[in-house]
């Protein structure tokens, strides 16, 4: 069981959910940080949901209203994604949100 950490980058660039993490075939992915920045003049929500692979069904489990030119972390607690689980984030507001994630893979073959 190989482990592989990586990070990822985003922009919210519609305010549609936007696929932001796809867990690879065979791996178990360990979401530790969403870190998120509001590059508005006002404020933004997020709201963080995974689309569980298992039922196609998607629940949200973290949502922030993040003022002008303030940062959060949508992660209190680790979050376990399985493989082909997708990580989702949605803003009220278009190309206001950029951020981070930090993930561990952990290869399951």
């Amino acid at each position: 069981m190989a482990n592989k950490f990586i990070n990822t980058q985003f922009d919210l660039n519609t305010t549609n959910a936007k696929a932001v993490y796809t867990c690879p075939a065979e791996t178990v992915g360990l979401v530790k940080s969403i870190q998120c920045f509001n590059v508005s003049t006002g404020t933004v929500s997020v709201t963080a949901a995974i689309t569980d692979d298992t039922d196609s069904t998607t629940y949200s489990f973290s949502k922030r209203a993040l003022g002008s030119g303030t940062t959060t972390d949508l992660v209190t607690a680790l979050k376990v994604f399985e493989e082909s689980d997708i990580l989702k984030l949605t803003a009220t507001g278009a190309n206001f949100i950029t951020g981070t994630m930090a993930i561990l893979e952990q290869d399951r073959s």
